[in-house]
């Protein structure tokens, strides 16, 4: 729903009729991301994207209905083998789609998902509530009917895994779909080479969203979108280019800044950094040399040093060899959230 979040606010703010599809189960059919969503206005205006297109033309006939009762409603659809085929699916199977006015999830959380925010949505199925929505994020304390939720250990847990993760719980005789919604990694590398092959692969293998440029220009405008979660690595020596990436980033929330090179470059490129007004605090959260010291001398080992220590980053965690430590593994334990998004505990 992170995608469609701002299109969403803009035709609500319009007073547009927007409706909001979302998958609750789904089966067979090979592929699918969790939680994913759709938006429609007037039947026909979408953004997002619901099970690869495959059920668009069945959605079509359910927002007709939808829309005439104005309230949430729940969808069963099935997808024959040659729909699935064509949307790039692997096999047909079954859907079972809530459809609900946007304006039933409450703006906070509509903002919180523009702003790339974890969020947690709560959502009654049945009955004269259909549809309700109440909602946790990662440091407030809920309200209303989610305050209830978040008192459940299997809503702590699902949340608390840091994945996009949906699924239905008996609440009360009644179901609630749990909706865990987290931002997907992206990662913004600016350079070329091997070294740019390498971690454009590897990210994709950890199911992060990479973008590979070389213009300062479109190098800046990428990494002022990052968030919290998402990082820069810089790769490029040319000032011209590493330098302004590097304020820009600086300026901006992504919480994984880095750059390639010699001690001597990082160096240069601070005293830029200095010149052009960017304070010493934020100078020293560029990690640079980039990458944990595994003795990496390959484009592919130095891959795996600079994601290494994005993760370690992103989770609050040492990098240090686990056999240093002592005691639990995960002592905040295995579903705890990311340290850059603390769940605050009931």
């Amino acid at each position: 729903m992170f995608d469609i979040a701002d299109q969403v606010i803009a035709w609500l703010a319009d007073q547009r009729p927007v409706w909001l599809a979302r998958v609750v189960t789904a089966a067979g059919m090979g592929s699918g991301t969790p939680a994913e969503a759709a938006a429609y206005v007037d039947g026909e205006w979408r953004t997002g994207t619901l099970l690869s297109g495959a059920v668009d033309a069945q959605m079509r006939d359910a927002l007709g209905s939808a829309t005439a009762d104005g309230r949430a409603v729940v969808v069963d659809l099935l997808v024959g083998d040659t729909e699935a085929h064509a949307a790039g699916l692997t096999c047909g199977g079954a859907a079972r789609i809530l459809l609900q006015p946007a304006a039933d999830v409450p703006a906070e959380a509509w903002q919180l998902l523009a702003a790339r925010a974890p969020v947690c949505l709560v959502t009654e199925m049945t009955g004269p509530t259909a549809g309700r929505t109440s909602w946790l994020d990662s440091s407030s304390s809920p309200g209303g009917p989610a305050e209830r939720m978040a008192e459940r250990p299997e809503v702590r847990r699902l949340f608390g895994r840091g994945t996009q993760e949906a699924t239905v719980l008996d609440v009360d005789g009644s179901p609630v779909l749990i909706a865990s919604l987290w931002p997907t990694p992206r990662l913004v590398v600016v350079g070329d080479g091997l070294i740019a092959d390498a971690l454009e692969a590897a990210a994709r293998l950890m199911r992060w969203e990479p973008s590979v440029v070389t213009a300062a220009a479109a190098a800046a405008a990428a990494v002022e979108q990052l968030g919290p979660g998402d990082g820069v690595i810089v790769l490029s020596h040319d000032r011209s280019v590493d330098a302004p990436v590097l304020a820009a980033a600086l300026g901006g929330r992504a919480g994984y800044v880095a750059a390639l090179g010699s001690r001597r470059t990082q160096a240069a490129r601070a005293d830029w950094l200095t010149e052009h007004g960017v304070a010493t605090s934020d100078i020293e959260r560029v990690h640079g040399p980039a990458g944990l010291d595994i003795g990496a001398r390959t484009p592919e080992e130095i891959t795996v040093s600079i994601i290494a220590e994005m993760v370690a980053i992103r989770e609050g965690a040492t990098g240090r060899p686990l056999v240093a430590g002592d005691g639990p593994i995960h002592p905040d334990g295995l579903h705890a959230p990311p340290a850059r998004y603390p769940t605050k505990t009931p």
